[in-house]
């Protein structure tokens, strides 16, 4: 796992990079133009993996840079932010430059966030060593929690005690709750839902009742399923037409859209082709058509990462001993990066609208619903028994105070935590329901378990006796009757 992620950190960071240059480049005017008495990035100690110190980058935000020793958090409308910094700030833009940092290897795309000594001086000592054992990330699951952190602090009379009386201790939570379970998942779910914060952080998107409600998914469901990609011939197809497109791609990245046609070479589409069919070929041996787009994962990006860096170097190769000089050596080089994003790309899309386009078709048939069971005595375990796969029920997470429960499967699903993690965001996250299944428990604890479980706004539910549902709650509000089609 380590050495994966750190692969895939160097991938995807060396990939951001370079696709995102141009955008470093106008950055960096906007902020020589706004502010040119200072440096385009602002560098800051941090303390990293195993306690060691780093400088990390960000694009600078301010016009002066704060005194230190004193306090080191930004509330939203300090004076010190400059105009285009307010931007970069409010859009996360000025983290980017941390790409560096994940490249260094100093850092992870997912991790704790790294603080700087002051803070990290204030870490509970039995936590301490277990938070620096992993590299800092550029996000987790509190940049998630916090990301209005800066109009948190803005709200209150001492910004620094705020931060570090409340917002500190519950980061330290969501960290360690990080470190305790480091899985592939949960990096997914923390990129996933960072960039949906980023992008759309308060915006419901006017027409998505009507996308959803729209027959174009019963459709493309039947038509994803007659042209699976798991066939073989289309897969090998639609990914000569995907490399094709990146060599074209490249070209327009190294050259630009003017001297995109003019500066190739007359036989430069024929020396494509031969490329496609070298990535083609090397995709055969290392076993990418095998892999049903429908279940994109991990173990397909390995295989066609093999097959782009076995088929780049072939390329560039034969093309060099071909003494074809016009073929730009960028192109050669970026080519293989290129089609490993796009192969990787086209095959996470197809499995996401596939995926959504079964979920509609499930809902309008009978709506999914996802649960999290707080409890997992004998009625919960009879509970999920009796409700999960049936009518559109799917347990996805246990939550129980009892330490010797930690981690055990119960009726085939996971005591993921105790029950004040229910608002974590990698619990919430793709969840309709909170059942509270304490029948045993008193009253006291079955208050404060459904108190917590009306904070989260889904559904909550009740099980009061042995497998008698008496209250049903949306939102908080209570309903009069049980939901139809529950298992007894």
């Amino acid at each position: 796992m380590p050495m994966f992620k750190r692969g895939f950190d160097f991938l995807a960071a060396l990939a951001g990079l370079v696709l995102l240059a141009p955008l470093f480049a106008l950055i960096a005017l906007a902020i020589k133009l706004d502010s040119p008495g200072g440096p385009v990035f602002f560098r800051q100690e941090r303390v990293g993996l195993r306690g060691r110190h780093f400088r990390i980058f960000k694009f600078r935000s301010m016009g002066t840079q704060p005194a230190s020793p004193g306090p080191q958090v930004t509330a939203a409308g300090d004076p010190r932010i400059t105009r285009v910094g307010s931007i970069l700030r409010r859009t996360k833009l000025d983290e980017l430059p941390q790409l560096i940092d994940v490249l260094r290897g100093t850092m992870s795309l997912v991790g704790p966030r790294p603080e700087v000594p002051r803070y990290v001086a204030m870490y509970p000592a039995e936590w301490r060593s277990r938070l620096l054992s992993v590299r800092p990330g550029m996000t987790d699951f509190a940049s998630v929690r916090y990301h209005d952190e800066n109009e948190r602090l803005a709200l209150a009379d001492d910004p620094e005690r705020e931060y570090v009386r409340v917002i500190l201790p519950t980061k330290l939570r969501y960290a360690l709750q990080y470190v305790n379970e480091p899985t592939l998942v949960n990096d997914l779910r923390v990129l996933g839902l960072t960039l949906r914060t980023v992008a759309a952080p308060s915006v419901t998107l006017p027409w998505s009742l009507s996308m959803n409600e729209s027959r174009i998914w019963p459709w493309l469901d039947q038509a994803m399923s007659r042209l699976h990609p798991r066939n073989r011939l289309w897969a090998t197809v639609a990914d000569g037409l995907i490399v094709l497109a990146c060599w074209h791609l490249t070209y327009l990245f190294r050259l630009g859209v003017e001297r995109w046609q003019p500066g190739r070479a007359w036989y430069d589409d024929w020396v494509s082709l031969g490329v496609a069919a070298t990535y083609l070929i090397c995709s055969a041996f290392t076993g990418v058509p095998r892999g049903p787009w429908r279940f994109f994962g991990f173990d397909d990006v390995k295989r066609i990462a093999a097959a782009c860096l076995i088929a780049g170097a072939l390329s560039a190769t034969v093309i060099l001993m071909s003494q074809l000089s016009a073929v730009a050596r960028a192109v050669l080089l970026l080519h293989p990066l290129f089609c490993l994003l796009g192969l990787s790309l086209a095959r996470m899309a197809w499995r996401m609208v596939a995926e959504h386009s079964r979920a509609r078709v499930q809902g309008a048939q009978g709506k999914p619903r996802h649960a999290i069971v707080i409890g997992a005595g004998e009625e919960a375990r009879r509970l999920v028994d009796a409700i999960n796969g049936h009518d559109g029920w799917t347990v996805t997470t246990l939550l129980d105070d009892d330490p010797a429960l930690q981690r055990l499967r119960i009726a085939g699903v996971t005591v993921q935590g105790r029950i004040a993690d229910l608002t974590l965001p990698h619990i919430l996250a793709g969840a309709t329901h909170v059942i509270v299944a304490m029948p045993e428990a008193d009253d006291a604890q079955r208050q404060r378990a459904m108190a917590l479980a009306r904070q989260t706004g889904l559904t909550v539910m009740s099980v009061p006796g042995s497998m008698e549902m008496r209250t049903e709650h949306k939102g908080g509000k209570a309903a009069a009757s049980p939901p139809s089609g529950w298992p007894v």
